[in-house]
């Protein structure tokens, strides 16, 4: 007995910590979009391929060493004297850069700038899932309110059309009044399901972004949205103010700013290899030949011999090699300035529609609001005079479509506003 209390216990538990994780709120949705993004992990893997090219430019200023142990069996078959001979050869030799007009160090700072460049296209990455997890959440929300709106507005109808098919059993209403109940119920049930289906889509959608299986229980709750009003909320900032901040925080923009840096230095890495270099050199080394008649140590001994040698390279044709390079390197930075325009350009543009954007749903919502007072005051006064015969039921049926679209509406402009709203804080940070 106390088994099968504790197996109860342990499935009550279990069932309450399924239903508790499966609850997301918007704030759970962006963490874990961060997390499982694949997107965002290649965009982290070219952070990492950054980073080792900055230790593999910072290697050139290092010194370079080596070891070689050479076995060879050669034959003189003209030659007097032993044959089938053997020799081996020992050395060990060195160098380092010394001077080559300062190409490693510009190779350096633009491994720098790249990696930097990298993290921007990273926090680009994140930034754009951040905007399409808000779009789906959102998305989500206005469905799942406006499936409320509709199963009220169905339960009402088929409620209204049991009383309509009473009315007609008794003679009291023409078929034509039951025809257009009839009609109204089913228009409902169409409505609820176009609902149920954008929200099964938008669902689907916040899966993929958050990488969350099929199978896996998923539910998403807004926190605080129902008593929500456009007054509640803080007032939208200047557009001044709102391009000032997006240009300065704005990752795709910073990261074309550091390509065309980086284009930049690859010009004056391009001059470079008509640079003069110095390198100073260093080696040693000995050997041995098995048919000699001395001891192998005396010929190691006085086999050996070391040199140091500096040397200078002087450039002077290369068919044209560093020309064709430096414009190249000019080609693409002028290409990295038009490109980091076009970023502003487009950045402009789109803070400048989310403004707008927001600024029309916040309108469009008080609008809503108002709308929806006025049939819901028009809709009572006609149900009341359908009741005393004073309107048709076709009139009857047209306030009540008109209050249930206007609430359709309303959810609409609700979330659109603060979808336009959560875009313009995310593009401003």
């Amino acid at each position: 007995m106390k088994l099968s209390q504790q197996k109860a216990s342990l499935i009550i538990l279990l069932i309450a910590v399924s239903a508790f994780a499966a609850d997301w709120t918007l704030e759970d949705c962006l963490k874990r979009a961060e997390e499982a993004s694949l997107s965002l992990k290649v965009s982290k893997l070219g952070e990492e391929q950054a980073a080792i090219a900055i230790k593999t430019a910072k290697t050139d200023r290092y010194p370079s060493l080596s070891a070689n142990i050479n076995n060879t069996l050669y034959d003189n078959p003209f030659v007097e004297g032993p044959k089938d001979h053997y020799r081996l050869s020992l050395g060990i030799s060195g160098s380092i850069i010394l001077w080559n007009g300062g190409a490693t160090s510009l190779s350096v700072e633009t491994a720098q700038i790249d990696k930097q460049e990298a993290e921007m296209r990273t926090a680009l990455a994140s930034l754009n899932l951040r905007v399409s997890v808000l779009d789906a959440y959102y998305a989500y929300l206005t469905a799942n309110e406006k499936i409320e709106i509709a199963k009220k507005a169905l339960e009402i109808s088929e409620a209204e059309k049991e009383n309509q098919f009473k009315l007609f059993e008794a003679g009291n209403i023409t078929k034509r009044d039951l025809v257009l109940a009839e009609a109204d119920a089913a228009q409902k049930q169409v409505s609820l399901l176009t609902a149920e289906q954008a929200k099964t889509n938008a669902e689907t959608t916040l899966r993929q972004l958050l990488e969350i299986p099929r199978e896996e229980e998923f539910r998403i709750i807004a926190e605080n949205l129902d008593s929500l009003t456009p007054e509640s909320l803080e007032e939208i900032p200047s557009l001044d103010s709102i391009l000032n901040l997006a240009k300065s925080s704005n990752p795709n923009l910073v990261a074309d700013s550091l390509a065309t840096l980086s284009a930049e230095k690859n010009v004056k890495l391009a001059g470079k290899n008509s640079s003069i270099s110095v390198t100073l050199g260093a080696q040693a080394g000995t050997g041995l030949q098995a048919w000699e008649s001395d001891g192998y140590g005396n010929q190691l001994k006085y086999g050996y011999n070391h040199s140091v040698t500096l040397g200078i390279n002087i450039p002077i044709i290369d068919k044209g090699s560093t020309t064709n390079k430096v414009l190249n390197a000019q080609i693409q930075s002028e290409r990295s300035k038009i490109t980091q325009q076009e970023t502003l350009k487009a950045l402009e543009n789109l803070m400048e529609q989310l403004y707008l954007n927001a600024m029309a749903a916040e309108n469009q919502w008080k609008a809503a609001m108002l709308q929806v007072q006025a049939n819901e005051a028009a809709f009572q006064v006609a149900d009341d005079q359908k009741n005393l015969g004073a309107i048709t039921y076709t009139d009857y049926l047209s306030y009540k479509a008109d209050l249930e679209t206007s609430k359709i509406t309303l959810t609409q402009a609700k979330y659109s506003a603060l979808l336009a709203r959560s875009l313009l804080k995310l593009y401003c940070k």
